[in-house]
């Protein structure tokens, strides 16, 4: 070939090449174009499904308050989990400029590691990544349960003061709940949980979590996500609030010396409700028991969810049937049979020898004889024919449905159909029915009960919340439910609310009068697992005060006892008794009981060796469980050892219009009496009052005192 020819083949091959080249940048130009512009969308997308999606974000579950709308009962407490992208958008010069003293600040923090371990995670970990050895290390966990202010101080490290893409710190929010007042109503509140929410939190799920939020999200290697942007610069969405109608006060009351009870009876569980008679508002319901390990809590609803044998508190709708009915008065005459009978095959006996063969059914009722209730009821109601009648009338006085509390998992109260449940009805049936066997309820349905009675026969719908609220502004009220107008006659209902005083006046109640108010009410006592080696007993006592005109209702029972003490009136019925007298207390407005005393405690006693000052009724029941000497002095006393080693106290007077003397005072006590009196205040040290800021007989103006504890 010429060299004329292995030129022209050389060009050829060239220019192919340069040809190839050509098309080679043409394709790659049209490709950018066909993916930035004709097509972006499209490629974006799909980068998008793959990276980016919208998930759903954690968004504010709403509030639940105490009655004044102000105490929070359970709340959401913001929390953050921080990591760390130590590539995001970081340039070198920062990263390099300020790796050090971000180590150092985290080494400061808790965390468990030094600065030099800082370090070498978080450097390396992008160098890794750069040098393409290593995946998946974009997403360093830093720190967990981070709150608010832990968090501000976080994003002030350096570095991450650049920000999430410049500095590479991840915040990724939470909510926690939280209840301020620890176990007060804890189980009615219920628990906010992924599975078997119970209370408030089940029951108001929906309004309480509010609409659902989306934010868009990047996915990490690892597979965690995180929001695009930061996740606190969206819109909160809060839920709705859920106004109840717990009283914070009486609610800590109650929860105190149910749990004191429980305990000075070595007893398996309590439960307490206390309602405002007019509204059937719950104003405080405790539920303790005790778990596998000891501790004493609120682990079960049992007050609303827990049915048994209610014992002689059903004597009282007993009573009403033979009242409606017109089959007795309050005088007729029923056979006590000296506290001991037998119907049909078993034999009955009542609690204590009356010496009684007969009686009126007044002092039936009062006395709680087993027999005579049962008997005259065995009398009335025993024939086949007139069972139905007894039970038509339970019907009547509510016990055939649930009480309607807006909570989840209420039974209906058993009661057997003497027409459909022929078969369950024996000779026995109508005389243990009578006195509180062979059927059950729970201890609400029972006070629902006794509420109507002191309602003048009103039956109300129990209730828990009274509004919902929406950015504190009210959505929606509950008014008071009136289920029934009338469950009995006017007349017959006044009948049984004397028969209900005769109890506490010359019953079995009677050791628990009060010199300030008067109260009605009923003991019950119901042994559980009879003839077995695991016989036990449950205490309750329910009613009302003041019986002139009942503000609250409330029942108390205690089960499992075992031992020598386990009536209703010498267990439940001193709970009742106290929660009564610390209610009256607050509804008076009055630790000044003395009113227009002297400036400051009028107390004359020398100053005897262990001094005491205090709640009367409290030091009343020490000294009476020691087994002291002492001589009972008022609401308020003050007293100590005298020369002779008996413990003495006097009435200790409190001014309303003046600071008094609180010195020896223990701190409950002391906050109780000085909140009284409008006034604001202040704790310093632990113990006893030794010293106050404001000087006995100083006028009251509602200003703030500090106490000084030692």
């Amino acid at each position: 070939m010429s060299e004329f020819g292995k030129k022209n083949e050389l060009l050829s091959r060239v220019y192919m090449v340069l040809l190839l080249f050509i098309l080679s940048a043409i394709a790659i130009v049209w490709r950018m174009v066909d993916i930035s512009i004709i097509n972006g969308d499209y490629w974006t997308d799909k980068r998008e499904k793959r990276y980016m999606e919208w998930r759903t974000v954690p968004t504010l579950r709403g509030n639940i308050y105490a009655d004044d709308s102000q105490s929070l009962l359970a709340t959401s407490v913001e929390f953050f989990e921080i990591r760390m992208d130590p590539v995001a958008q970081i340039r070198d010069e920062d990263f390099n400029a300020h790796i050090n003293d971000l180590c150092r600040s985290l080494a400061d923090y808790p965390g468990g590691k030094s600065a030099a371990e800082w370090k070498n995670m978080i450097a390396g970990a992008r160098s890794s990544y750069k040098s393409g050895k290593k995946r998946g290390t974009r997403n360093l966990f830093i720190a967990e349960n981070v709150d608010h202010f832990g968090l501000m101080k976080l994003k002030s490290y350096p570095l991450f003061e650049l920000g999430q893409m410049r500095g590479g710190m991840i915040k990724l929010k939470d909510y926690r709940r939280r209840k301020p007042f620890d176990q007060l109503a804890e189980r009615t509140i219920g628990e906010y949980r992924d599975v078997k929410m119970v209370g408030l939190e089940n029951r108001f799920d929906k309004l309480l979590k509010g609409e659902e939020k989306k934010a868009y999200m990047q996915k990490l290697p690892g597979g965690l996500y995180v929001p695009v942007y930061d996740p606190t610069d969206y819109e909160i969405i809060k839920g709705r609030d859920i106004v109840t109608t717990i009283n914070v006060a009486l609610q800590d009351i109650v929860h105190n010396e149910l749990r004191k009870g429980m305990m000075e009876h070595n007893a398996e569980g309590a439960v307490a409700i206390l309602m405002e008679v007019e509204t059937g508002r719950v104003k405080a319901i405790s539920n303790l028991s005790t778990n596998s390990k000891g501790k004493i809590g609120e682990f079960h609803n049992m007050a609303f969810v827990d049915r048994s044998e209610p014992g002689s508190t059903m004597k009282a709708a007993s009573v009403l049937a033979l009242l409606e009915d017109n089959l007795a008065s309050s005088e007729t005459i029923v056979d006590f049979s000296y506290g001991k009978k037998k119907f049909w095959d078993q034999w009955m006996y009542d609690s204590g020898n009356h010496g009684m063969s007969k009686g009126t059914l007044q002092q039936a009722f009062e006395k709680s004889s087993n027999v005579g209730i049962a008997s005259i009821m065995q009398e009335k109601y025993g024939s086949k024919e007139d069972r139905k009648l007894y039970y038509d009338k339970l019907m009547q006085f509510g016990f055939g449905t649930i009480s309607g509390l807006e909570l989840e998992g209420e039974p209906k109260p058993f009661i057997k159909d003497p027409v459909k449940n022929k078969k369950e009805w024996y000779g026995t049936t109508v005389p243990w029915m009578a006195h509180g066997y062979e059927l059950s309820m729970t201890p609400l349905q029972m006070l629902n009960f006794y509420n109507a009675i002191a309602n003048d026969g009103r039956l109300m719908q129990p209730q828990l919340v009274k509004a919902i609220s929406y950015n504190d502004k009210v959505e929606k009220e509950f008014k008071p439910i009136v289920k029934k107008e009338k469950i009995a006659s006017k007349e017959n209902i006044e009948v049984l609310q004397k028969m209900l005083d005769g109890v506490v006046v010359r019953g079995t109640g009677k050791s628990l009068q009060s010199e300030y108010y008067n109260f009605s009410g009923k003991t019950g006592t119901t042994v559980v697992g009879y003839g077995t080696d695991d016989e036990k007993y449950n205490a309750s006592f329910v009613g009302y005060w003041p019986s002139e005109k009942p503000r609250y209702s409330m029942m108390v029972m205690v089960y499992g006892l075992k031992g020598a003490k386990y009536y209703g009136n010498v267990v439940a019925g001193p709970i009742f008794k106290r929660i009564m007298d610390w209610t009256f207390a607050i509804e008076e407005g009055a630790v000044a009981i003395e009113e227009g005393g002297t400036p400051e405690t009028d107390f004359d006693g020398e100053a005897y060796d262990g001094e005491v000052y205090g709640y009367g009724q409290d030091f009343d029941k020490i000294f009476s469980d020691l087994e002291i000497n002492f001589q009972k002095a008022g609401r308020w006393i003050k007293g100590g050892n005298s020369p002779t080693g008996d413990v003495v106290s006097q009435k200790a007077k409190i001014s309303i219009n003046h600071v008094p003397d609180l010195a020896g005072m223990g701190l409950r006590d002391a906050v109780y009496v000085l909140e009284n009196l409008g006034m604001d205040v202040k704790v310093e040290g632990s113990g006893k009052v030794y010293k106050q800021s404001l000087n006995p007989g100083k006028i009251i103006d509602n200003q703030a005192i500090i106490l000084y504890l030692n």
